[in-house]
C-alpha cells in the first residue's frame, strides 16, 4: 500500500471497527430482550391458560415482570416499541382477515351508537371529576380525552383466543372501535390544540374528520373489486407477500393521515378477508401474528411505572377515575341491545380497556406540559385498571352470554 494512505487506512478501520462493535453490542442487548421478552411471555401466558385465564394478562404481567418496575432485562427504547408496534399491526391484520366486511355492515348501526355513547359518557365524566380534584382546565380535558378510545388489540386477542371473532358481538366491538379511534383522534386534536395555542383549528378538525372517514369508506369501497382480482396469475411471488405488503401499506397510509396504524392494518385485513380461503392466507399470517402480537403486550407490560402508582392521592384518584372509565363503556351495551342483554353486556365489557391508547394520550399531554406527574399517574392506573379488568371479565361474561363457545383448554 502506498506509505501516504497508511496512516488514513488506519483511521478509518480503527474508527470503523469501533463503530461495528458499538452496533454490534446494540444488536445483541436488543436481541437479548426481544429474547427474554418472548421467553417471558411463553412461560407466564403458559401458566395463566393452565389457571384458565386470559393469556393476554400473563402476556402483560411479564412485561411487567421483566421491564423497569422488577427485574430491569428490558427498557424502553425505538427498537423494542417498533417491533411492539408491528405486533399490534399483525393483531388487528389477522382479526381482520377474519371479519368480513358485510358482517361488520350488518351492525353498523350498533357499532355506530355504542361508539359514540362509549366517547361522549367517558369524556365529560373524566373532564368534570378533574376540575373536581383540582385538575386545571386543559389537564382536566386530557383527563378526558384518555377516557375515550378503546385499545381493541386487548379484546381482540381474548375473542381471538376464544374464537368468537364471527360473532355478532364481536363484529359490533370492532366496528366501534373503528369509530372510537376517529372519534379519540378528533377529541385529542381539539385539546392539543387548546394546550398549545388555547384556542380550537374548527378547519384543522373538519378536514381530519373528512380524511379519515374518506380512509375507512375507500377500504369499504375496495372490497368489490379485491374479489375479482386473481392474485395467483398476477407477475407476484406469492399472494401471501402481496396481503402483508397491503396489510403494512395501509397500516402507513393511516399513520400518514393522523389515524392509528392498527386501524388501517384492520380496515386492510377486512378487505383481504375475501380472498383468504382462496389463497390460504390466515395460517402463515397467524404464525406471524402469534409471535409478534405476546411482544406488544408485554411491551405494555414494560412501560407501567408501578412505583408512580404508590402515592395514596394518585391510588384514590385513579379508582374513581378507573370507575368512571369502567362505567362509561358499559352505558354503551345500550347501543347494541338488539343482540340481548347478555350479548350487549359483552360488549360494553370488551369496550372497556384503554390499553396504549390512554398511554398515547397521557404521554401527549405529559410532554406538552399539559399535565404534570401526578395527573400524568392517575391516567396510568386508569389505564392499568381497565386493561386488566376487562379480558378478566370477558371470559366469563362470554361463556353466560354464549354458552357455545367451547372453553376448553386450547381456548382458555
Amino acid at each position: 500500500m502506498n506509505p501516504i494512505f497508511v496512516p488514513l487506512a488506519g483511521q478509518v478501520t480503527e474508527g470503523g471497527m469501533a463503530q461495528a462493535e458499538a452496533v454490534e453490542k446494540a444488536l445483541s442487548a436488543h436481541l437479548f430482550e426481544i429474547f427474554i421478552l418472548i421467553l417471558a411471555t411463553q412461560v407466564v401466558g403458559w401458566i395463566f391458560q393452565k389457571i384458565k385465564q386470559p393469556v393476554v394478562i400473563g402476556e402483560l404481567l411479564a412485561g411487567v415482570i421483566v421491564g423497569p418496575a422488577l427485574l430491569g432485562w428490558v427498557v424502553e427504547g425505538s427498537l423494542i416499541e417498533f417491533i411492539a408496534e408491528l405486533g399490534a399491526i399483525f393483531l388487528l391484520f389477522m382479526v381482520g382477515l377474519e371479519t368480513r366486511m358485510h358482517d361488520i355492515l350488518k351492525v353498523g348501526k350498533e357499532a355506530f351508537v355504542v361508539a359514540v355513547v362509549g366517547a361522549i359518557l367517558p369524556f365529560f365524566g373524566g373532564y368534570y371529576f378533574g376540575l373536581y380534584i383540582g385538575f386545571n382546565q386543559v389537564a382536566a380535558l386530557f383527563l378526558g380525552a384518555a377516557l375515550v378510545a378503546t385499545s381493541v388489540g386487548i379484546t381482540a386477542r381474548v375473542m381471538q383466543e376464544l374464537e368468537v371473532l364471527s360473532r355478532p358481538y364481536s363484529r359490533i366491538i370492532l366496528g366501534a372501535a373503528v369509530i372510537d379511534d376517529i372519534e379519540g383522534l378528533i377529541v385529542l386534536a381539539i385539546v392539543s390544540g387548546i394546550a398549545t395555542t388555547g384556542a380550537v383549528e374548527t378547519s384543522g378538525i373538519v378536514r381530519l374528520v373528512l380524511i379519515s372517514f374518506a380512509f375507512v369508506g375507500a377500504a369499504m369501497a375496495l372490497v368489490p373489486f379485491v374479489r375479482r382480482i386473481p392474485l395467483d396469475r398476477l407477475p407476484f411471488q406469492s399472494p401471501l407477500g402481496v396481503a402483508i405488503a397491503f396489510g403494512m401499506g395501509m397500516a402507513t397510509l393511516a399513520s400518514f393521515i393522523g389515524l392509528a396504524p392498527i386501524v388501517g392494518a384492520f380496515m386492510a385485513g377486512m378487505v383481504m378477508a375475501e380472498l383468504r380461503e382462496e389463497h390460504e392466507l390466515e395460517p402463515p399470517i397467524h404464525a406471524i401474528e402469534s409471535f409478534l402480537a405476546p411482544i406488544f403486550f408485554a411491551y405494555m407490560g414494560v412501560q407501567l411505572d408501578l412505583a408512580a402508582l404508590t402515592s395514596r392521592e394518585v391510588l384514590i384518584a385513579g379508582v374513581v377515575i378507573s370507575l368512571i372509565a369502567i362505567a362509561g363503556k358499559l352505558v354503551s351495551m345500550f347501543g347494541a341491545l338488539s343482540q340481548g342483554l347478555r350479548q350487549a353486556l359483552v360488549v360494553g365489557v370488551g369496550m372497556v380497556p384503554r390499553g396504549e391508547v390512554g398511554l398515547i394520550v397521557a404521554s401527549i399531554g405529559l410532554s406538552a406540559g399539559a399535565v404534570d406527574e401526578k395527573e400524568f399517574a392517575i391516567v396510568i392506573f386508569m389505564v392499568v385498571v381497565t386493561t386488566i379488568i376487562a379480558p378478566l371479565s370477558l371470559r366469563p361474561l362470554i361463556a353466560w352470554a354464549d354458552p357455545e363457545v367451547p372453553l376448553t383448554e386450547e381456548t382458555a
